[in-house]
């Protein structure tokens, strides 16, 4: 038992060193072996300058490693465009060796390349960088395997960073990455950090790992599995830390679609994607992850190429393989960040459920000053409910009517705040549904079903009086301000009451939402209180302000001051006026009224124009026989503040009379100004009232 256990220790123990990662180089020495690279490849570059890839990208270090004996360098070399994004796929690799404390580069292709590559370390290589073992061979099919859908959940996307770059020729840039015969199909999906994959085609768990760090260069993680027809293998490279489902131990059945693990950079990688392939046979290399030989098979979800997914760049600037000349986006612009970005049409096998807890069916929510209505459900997914967002019915559509909701607690519950107001003037039954995220990016929505009943979910529009334009005498200008509150304003509502009356239905005055302003014309010397509220499209009432208090309150003048041509209220005192002239009074005292004489002088018609010029002024103006009694025409403003114009026949009579008084019953005062102006003319008679 003892030599069993001995020899068991012995043998943990040459495995351990065999999988010890690569040693890192100091940041000293790394930076000599840069400036040594940089120093060939500049130097290079104009050689080289024709090469696709010496126009598109740019080297970055992202590792390098010193040998065990300190004598043999090698470089991870990322490419960077001219975003000054780093392409996220395996890095290039070249190689160094030490002369006299300076490093010299080798570049794959040279005669020393295969010598010193045979002289690390296995683990300083990643496999596709090895020689397969014996029993491995290249293995051919006469036709693409089908059936594989791209490895993530249906609706989301991705990005493809590189297929045909993988075994691009390129020494100066450490290219190829990995052979021909390993990753002609070989493909890198990457995105802006971890993003979860799903199964590209059912298949049994044959091998995985997910124990190494996020990031650790020299530890990848993995899981494959073997098609359930066909028995080819899926490899799937570089996933993230601990995200393998426990239960998908070696021998589970996983149906396309369900949740294998997040991706990440783990192993030879420059940034987070996922390597993905299919092996008729595969084995372990590099830091102990699966490899093999890449065989055609195509995606049932990738509509170009037949099944091939490409770049742009690769279709534009890299040899043309499989007859795969299509890209998705822009080939005259091949680095665009918006190319290059493939949609899954892989349906998730395990979609996100749940329900509402609240608001309950039938519920009455809102109501007024609040429209905050609590929002609670319970869910459950085989990973996890990621985000929530409840939807609505509003008019005939289903809408999402609050922000998406993240982070819910450990027992899948979500309980969140939605303003009805913000989703529109809800008022009255209101149908209601869940709708769901799960981690793969499954979206579920209808969920749980119900109508509720809003009791308006806007609070009442809101209105306010300010100072009022007076003048002196009985008309003001009532002001004010309003804003809505989610609902339109319909019209506003003016109350009033003078002196010690109190507030009454029959003192109302409705105004249409499109006026700030009102004229009130009231009698000289009484006091007057004013309130306002505002009536929404959905009815909805302002209330009137606390304890019945007035907003403005002001007291009329009680006298006033006449013009200079007073006493002029009589058909036997009027004042005879040309024609042409404009003639300028006030309406003075209730009741008072300016008479004028007019001679027609020939003229068969007289056009009577009187014009409002402060106070709020609006005229009657009558135009009589030379007896002062018989009404030969009249006319009146239609508001205060506005003027009128009245043609009247006049025919030879040798003067007329006329009148003007106050359009409005109590409307006088001292600043109650009109002109008016007699002019003639000649026409066939038809009475005409214009107002101005």
């Amino acid at each position: 038992m003892a030599a069993c256990c001995g020899l068991l220790w012995l043998l943990l123990l040459l495995t351990a060193a065999q999988t010890q990662p690569p040693t890192t180089a100091s940041a000293v020495e790394a930076e000599g072996l840069w400036q040594a690279y940089q120093n060939r490849y500049q130097a290079d570059l104009t050689i080289n300058s024709n090469d696709p890839l010496a126009t598109l990208f740019e080297p970055v270090l992202d590792h390098a490693f010193i040998s065990p004996d300190g004598k043999t360098g090698v470089l991870w070399l990322a490419l960077k465009d001219h975003t000054g994004r780093i392409l996220a796929t395996e890095p290039g690799l070249v190689l160094a060796v030490r002369e006299n404390e300076n490093w010299r580069i080798v570049y794959s292709g040279e005669s020393e390349w295969q010598q010193i590559k045979a002289s690390l370390p296995a683990n300083f290589l990643p496999a596709s960088l090895q020689s397969a073992p014996e029993n491995q061979l290249d293995q051919t099919i006469n036709a693409p395997i089908t059936g594989y859908y791209l490895p993530y959940v249906a609706g989301t996307k991705h990005r493809l960073e590189g297929s045909v770059l993988h075994f691009n020729d390129y020494p100066a840039l450490g290219y190829p990455s990995c052979s021909y015969e390993y990753c002609q199909y070989a493909y890198d999906f990457t995105d802006s950090g971890h993003f979860p994959l799903v199964a590209s085609k059912a298949g049994v768990v044959v091998s995985s790992r997910d124990s190494c760090y996020d990031g650790n260069t020299g530890c990848t993680n993995y899981i494959v599995l073997q098609d359930v027809v066909g028995g080819a293998y899926q490899i799937y490279l570089h996933l993230a830390h601990n995200t393998i489902p426990d239960h998908l131990t070696n021998g589970t059945y996983i149906g396309r679609g369900n949740y294998i693990g997040d991706t990440d950079d783990t192993g030879y990688s420059t940034s987070e994607h996922v390597h993905f392939m299919v092996t008729t046979s595969f084995w372990y290399g590099g830091d102990g992850y699966p490899w093999g030989y890449s065989v055609d098979m195509r995606f049932a979800d990738v509509t170009i190429n037949g099944g091939i997914p490409r770049t742009c760049y690769e279709v534009t600037h890299l040899p043309i393989y499989d007859n795969a000349t299509q890209c998705i986006g822009s080939k005259t612009d091949p680095l665009n960040p918006q190319n290059d970005w493939f949609v899954s049409g892989n349906p998730g096998a395990s979609p996100p459920t749940g329900s509402l807890t609240r608001p309950t069916a039938g519920a009455v929510v809102a109501g007024g000053s609040n429209p905050l209505m609590d929002v609670t459900a319970e869910t459950s997914d085989d990973v996890r409910v990621v985000r929530a967002v409840l939807q609505a019915k509003i008019n005939g559509t289903w809408t999402e009517i609050s922000p998406e909701v993240t982070n819910p607690s450990s027992t899948g519950v979500f309980d969140w705040d939605v303003n009805l107001c913000q989703a529109g003037p809800l008022n009255g039954p209101l149908e209601v549904a869940l709708k769901l995220w799960d981690h793969e990016g499954n979206v579920v929505g209808l969920l749980s079903k119900r109508t509720i009943t809003v009791d308006h979910a806007c609070p009442p529009p809101v209105s306010q009086m300010t100072a009022p334009t007076t003048y002196d005498g009985t008309a003001l200008k009532l002001n004010w301000t309003s804003s809505e509150s989610g609902v339109p304003i319909s019209f506003y509502q003016l109350q009033w009451r003078s002196g010690l009356t109190t507030w009454s239905a029959d003192r109302l005055i409705t105004i249409p939402s499109s006026s700030l302003t009102t004229w009130f014309v009231g009698s000289a010397g009484v006091n007057y209180k004013f309130r306002m509220r505002a009536v929404d499209a959905n009815s909805q009432v302002e209330a009137w302000p606390a304890d019945d208090a007035a907003e403005v309150t002001l007291t009329f003048p009680a006298t006033c001051t006449g013009d200079a041509f007073e006493q002029d209220d009589s058909a036997v005192t009027a004042k005879t006026i040309n024609l042409a002239d404009e003639n300028r009074r006030n309406i003075c005292a209730t009741g008072d009224g300016d008479w004028f004489k007019v001679t027609p002088g020939g003229y068969d018609t007289l056009k009577l124009k009187v014009t409002s010029l402060g106070g709020g002024a609006a005229v009657k103006v009558s135009v009589y026989a030379p007896d002062g009694q018989t009404l030969l025409g009249s006319a009146s403003s239609p508001q205060v503040a506005s003027g009128v114009s009245l043609w009247v026949h006049v025919g030879d009579l040798a003067y007329v009379q006329v009148k003007a008084e106050a359009a409005f019953p109590n409307l006088s005062g001292t600043a109650v100004t009109y002109a008016l102006t007699a002019i003639g003319g000649y026409t066939n008679f038809v009475p005409m009232i214009f107002s101005d």
